[in-house]
């Protein structure tokens, strides 16, 4: 067939197609035809409704019921006894490990433990820290070749590390082999937490004593006993000794009912020679019959 014959033919049936619309649809042209899809492809909103109605919905299929998670928060509140000391600290630390075989999430479990530690007065216990970097898996953070030990090979757990280290060293506990043993089997050598490390051992022994008038790190609560502390500290004389007064009931007191009188402290080279901390708890008359000679 030329293309002339394909030119007729398609003129034709443009007629024939014009006139089968001219008389279903008299007096419309065939612009105004609405265009109608077949049902299959096509329906209105009304339709989709009933049959919606009428189809029932599949069922949903079953789902697997899910092994809840143990918060981290609970493992240090499930002690037996309530108390909240070494034992049901470590007792927490150990059911993590149960529970967790192939220690996941065991970064941010050391992170939740190092802040309950002052909770459960264990923050200057050197093998605690110990126990909580046995937490982390041994032999597989550790660099293997160059590449590795330029890049910072899992950093995110060697943060976590040194976060363990630098509450010991806020703490003043020195670590020792075992820490070292352990942080050689989980980042190796050449690794940021070994270089912490290597800094505590070096430093810690120089600046633990550089203090000479040390202070304690529990301090008492008693003013009597913080007004002595002081004193000894001020005093330049070593061999000065303390004395510690306190002023008599008035003759018309009660007993109990009467609030404790206040103490005067001072602190001397001599008996005869005192030094006052609280000249104005007594009157005058009070330091010249006790205290003698006062060097103001």
């Amino acid at each position: 067939m030329s293309w002339v014959q394909a030119t007729l033919l398609a003129r034709g049936l443009s007629r024939a197609w014009g006139g089968i619309c001219r008389a279903a649809l008299p007096g419309t042209s065939i612009s105004q035809v609405p265009h109608q899809l077949p049902r299959g492809l096509h329906c209105s909103a009304a339709a989709h409704s009933s049959e919606q109605s009428l189809v029932s919905s599949p069922p949903e299929p079953r789902q697997r019921p899910t092994k809840a998670l143990v918060p981290y928060e609970d493992l240090f509140g499930q002690a037996p006894s309530g108390e909240r000391d070494k034992a049901s600290f470590l007792q927490a630390v150990q059911k993590f490990g149960e529970h967790s075989v192939r220690k996941r999430g065991h970064i941010d479990f050391i992170y939740l433990a190092l802040r309950k530690m002052r909770e459960y007065g264990v923050e200057r216990d050197l093998a605690v820290y110990n126990q909580l970097l046995d937490i982390f898996p041994k032999e597989v953070f550790r660099p293997r070749n160059v590449i590795q030990r330029i890049f910072v090979h899992y950093p995110r757990q060697q943060e976590c590390g040194i976060a363990v280290l630098e509450q010991m060293e806020s703490h003043g506990v020195m670590p020792n082999k075992e820490t070292e043993f352990l942080l050689i089997q989980i980042f190796g050598r050449k690794s940021y937490p070994m270089l912490k490390l290597l800094r505590l051992k070096l430093w810690f022994p120089r600046f633990m004593n550089i203090n000479p008038f040390p202070v304690p790190r529990d301090l008492s609560q008693d003013p009597v006993e913080l007004a002595t502390f002081g004193l000894r500290h001020m005093e330049p004389d070593l061999s000065a000794r303390v004395t510690i007064y306190q002023v008599p009931l008035p003759k018309d007191s009660t007993g109990a009912a009467d609030p404790p009188q206040p103490h005067i402290v001072g602190s001397g080279r001599d008996p005869g020679g005192v030094e006052p901390l609280l000249p104005d708890a007594a009157g005058p008359g009070v330091f010249k019959e006790w205290l003698g000679r006062l060097r103001v």
